[in-house]
């Protein structure tokens, strides 16, 4: 039996029952049972206070949109001079009056979305034995306009950069220090305002200018965990500039893995047409790969050849290559250094869990989960469950 699911644009997708999966992998075999005992009726218990907060929140927020137009049609007859402008009231009016009549009611509906995500995506993570947090700010204290300007004030205060830049030029700024298998790293770090990455994946990239400019950062979905005997962290990621062309320049996810032995040499990776050689690259070399359709499809440059190649040989890349297809995703790029591997994938809002507005007791929103953690564990086996990994590194 295959259903129904929605991806993170809403378009349908099909999503194959929670029986179908359990014998494919071994993590897959516990999902029934979790699903009977512990999380279908986890789900159900919040069914109908979702289904009363969405509709209040509807509720409210159709009233506020009409009230303006009512207002309007009063006021036109003492000053009929208004129906001129009658468009811009409407906007401006209508908005304000959403924000001040049910925006509380859709902070309800944001808590409840994070919290009903947490609940599916931590039970997928158990069958893994991985670890999950939303990372999403905590609106549960929110009650009125001043625990909003309160909770919003705090959120400054811990991750507000002071002397952040505004406009689209980029400026690097100071350095950031994290521990890895083999000791103390610095890398360089934009001055961009937001909470810091909880992993050393943001720095690296950025350090090897492989993440766009941006002011702003924010980070949500973090899943850590042990797999192939390494260490993994995968974090959700949205970079955005300001000024008068500002908006979103990258979200997708960024992929950082502890090798269990330290690379030779240092290799850059990203998908072609897209991707110009920067200072970060200046010392290395350009590698060909030995698939010629994979050497169109990848610009690869370092400066440990025989390294480069034994590394990305075709099946790994492939597996790459199925990761950006299931997530709809692209520009994938990524550093081979050290003791590490650390992969940024462009891809749309993942890890949602399904839609809030939809009954919360689908066994479809625990099986697309336990799929993409499949997925992202297939690609760490590739490149750590081969002989060369141990005999070469």
């Amino acid at each position: 039996m295959v259903k129904l699911a929605y991806d993170a644009s809403g378009q349908p997708v099909k999503v194959p029952a929670l029986e179908a999966i359990a014998l494919t992998r071994p993590e897959f075999f516990s999902g029934p049972r979790i699903w009977g005992e512990t999380l279908a009726p986890a789900l159900q218990a919040r069914e109908a206070d979702r289904r009363t907060t969405v509709k209040k929140a509807w509720r409210k927020t159709i009233i506020a949109a009409v009230l303006p137009m009512l207002l309007l049609l009063v006021l036109s007859v003492p000053f009929p001079f208004l129906l001129g402008g009658w468009p811009i009231v409407l906007f401006f009016g209508s908005g304000i009056s959403v924000v001040l009549v049910s925006g509380l009611d859709w902070l309800k509906v944001y808590h409840m979305k994070a919290t009903t995500k947490e609940l599916v995506l931590g039970a997928a993570c158990q069958c893994f034995d991985f670890t999950y947090e939303t990372l999403s700010p905590d609106v549960s204290r929110v009650t009125d306009l001043k625990s909003f300007v309160a909770v919003g004030r705090a959120y400054q205060k811990t991750y507000g950069t002071p002397g952040a830049r505004t406009g689209r030029k980029r400026k690097r700024g100071g350095q950031t220090r994290i521990t890895t298998p083999f000791g103390s790293a610095s890398f360089g770090s934009s001055n961009a305002t937001g909470p810091d990455c909880p992993t050393p994946a943001y720095d690296i990239l950025e350090s090897a200018s492989l993440l766009p400019g941006h002011d702003s950062r924010a980070f949500e979905d973090l899943i850590k965990g042990t797999r192939a005997g390494a260490n993994f962290a995968l974090v959700e990621c949205r970079l955005e500039t300001s000024g008068d062309n500002g908006g979103t320049v990258f979200q997708g996810l960024l992929f950082h893995v502890e090798y269990p032995q330290r690379f030779l040499g240092r290799t850059l990776l990203a998908r072609s047409r897209w991707w110009k050689r920067g200072k970060a690259s200046k010392d290395l070399s350009k590698v060909r790969l030995i698939s010629a359709e994979l050497d169109k499809a990848f610009t690869v440059y370092s400066n440990d050849q025989v390294e480069a190649r034994l590394l990305l040989t075709p099946d790994r890349l492939e597996r790459l290559l199925a990761l950006e297809r299931h997530f709809s995703g692209g520009k994938l790029r990524g550093v081979f250094e050290d003791g590490h591997m650390t992969i940024a994938l462009e891809a749309p809002n993942q890890f949602e869990a399904g839609s809030i507005f939809k009954p919360l007791v689908d066994p479809a929103r625990f099986t697309t989960a336990l799929i993409e953690l499949g997925l992202v564990c297939d690609v760490i086996d590739g490149f750590l469950t081969r002989d060369w990994a141990a005999d070469k590194l």
